[in-house]
């Protein structure tokens, strides 16, 4: 009788915590007929909403509400990536998520598709795509003078360092003894986010060469070599697909040294000021998404 009374208890609380998503589920579609939002939207965090606002006004013009947490399946409130995918069965075109792809575009995550009203970044997070190079060359080029730093050949010459141990990070994340070998802390680890102002000349050279040798030595007691090629991580989009932060920080850092003396500043005028709908693969996915989300 215990033991029937346990596996009921189990089910009904498992029944309990599905009701939690499917009835907040119900709520936010309704809530975009009654007030006539173009979408209610679920993002990871608070933070995330001036990027992907940006990016829907681009598409579709209108009023959106965006949720930054809902409750979880024990009823707390709760924010980030897994609980947005918990309403994965319950998207609709005005009820949909928003969210940073992290690793799981790489390691080929299946699901995370604009047909199941999943728009996701293309790259680690939304920070990435403000460090685009091309784009944050263009308006360093445009806000400061003179400036003996060309940041999108700084930027490609970093991508085809990381290229390598970002495969084997995502290799070696898949099997959790090999991931205590080479992990996203250990990967981390190998970029020092505050070079000095001397490191920076010759775009960066000093400065990349000391990243360079830091993940060689990450690497070279690693016996089991990455196989199979990973179809959306090339040298050149590399730096895209590190942590959001990390790459953000120290684009941050090297752009502030080489504002200096100067009344730009750089985090205000080049680097938030960098948001974009075009000019690379990754954005224009993004994009494609929300169009078929939105306007199908």
């Amino acid at each position: 009788m215990g033991r029937q009374g346990l596996v009921h208890g189990r089910n009904y609380s498992k029944v309990k915590r599905m009701d939690w998503i499917s009835k907040q589920a119900k709520l936010y579609r309704n809530l975009a007929l009654t007030h006539r939002y173009q979408a209610i939207v679920h993002l990871e965090d608070q933070e995330d909403e001036r990027f992907w606002d940006y990016q829907l006004q681009h598409v579709k013009p209108g009023r959106y509400r965006y949720l930054y947490y809902s409750k979880n399946n024990n009823g707390t409130d709760t924010r980030g990536c897994e609980q947005c995918l918990r309403f994965k069965p319950y998207l609709t075109d005005q009820f949909f998520i928003c969210i940073d792809s992290d690793l799981r575009l790489l390691r080929g995550e299946e699901g995370l598709t604009a047909n199941n009203h999943v728009a996701q970044t293309y790259a680690y997070s939304w920070e990435n795509h403000l460090c685009e190079s091309v784009h944050i060359q263009e308006r360093m080029r445009h806000n400061i003078e003179q400036v003996d730093f060309d940041m999108n050949e700084f930027i490609t010459a970093f991508s085809k360092i990381v290229y390598t141990p970002l495969r084997y990070l995502i290799f070696y994340s898949a099997d959790s003894n090999l991931n205590k070998l080479w992990n996203i802390s250990k990967f981390n680890a190998c970029i020092p986010l505050q070079p000095k102002r001397s490191e920076l000349d010759n775009n960066g050279k000093e400065y990349l060469s000391v990243i360079k040798s830091r993940f060689e030595e990450g690497l070279k007691n690693l016996s089991e070599q990455p196989t199979g090629k990973i179809e959306s991580l090339t040298e050149e989009n590399a730096y895209l697909h590190i942590q959001g932060h990390l790459l953000y920080k120290m684009i941050l850092h090297i752009g502030t040294l080489l504002c200096r003396g100067t009344d730009v500043a750089f985090k205000t005028d080049i680097l938030d000021k960098s948001l974009h709908t075009n000019g690379y693969d990754e954005i224009e996915s993004l994009q494609k998404d929300l169009h078929k989300i939105l306007i199908q």
